[in-house]
């Protein structure tokens, strides 16, 4: 098994694999699932993603990844990749 530090993080909201299968919290988590691949999850959002309703500030997420959109993953090296479509294609290569 890598070591922690060897492994990507993924930030998600709330809705975590419980949301509908559309959302794209659920679909970054399945894709990397199926590729094997094993990551640290961070559930940094809370609420609405609208951000006069959200529950809790995303200071914590913008710090670690320099925004607050989700998902978020932070690669190894200190990459961060946002929005699910350019996460999924990182997947996929």
């Amino acid at each position: 098994m890598p070591e922690a530090a060897q492994i990507p993080t993924l930030f998600v909201c709330h809705g975590d694999d419980g949301g509908p299968r559309v959302h794209p919290c659920r679909r970054v988590q399945e894709a990397m699932r199926a590729n094997g691949i094993q990551y640290n999850k961070v559930i940094a959002g809370h609420g609405s993603p609208l951000p006069f309703l959200r529950k809790g500030s995303r200071d914590e997420l913008r710090q670690a990844t320099g925004d607050t959109k989700l998902p978020a993953l932070k690669l190894p090296d200190g990459t961060v990749i946002t929005h699910s479509r350019a996460i999924l294609r990182w997947i996929r290569t």
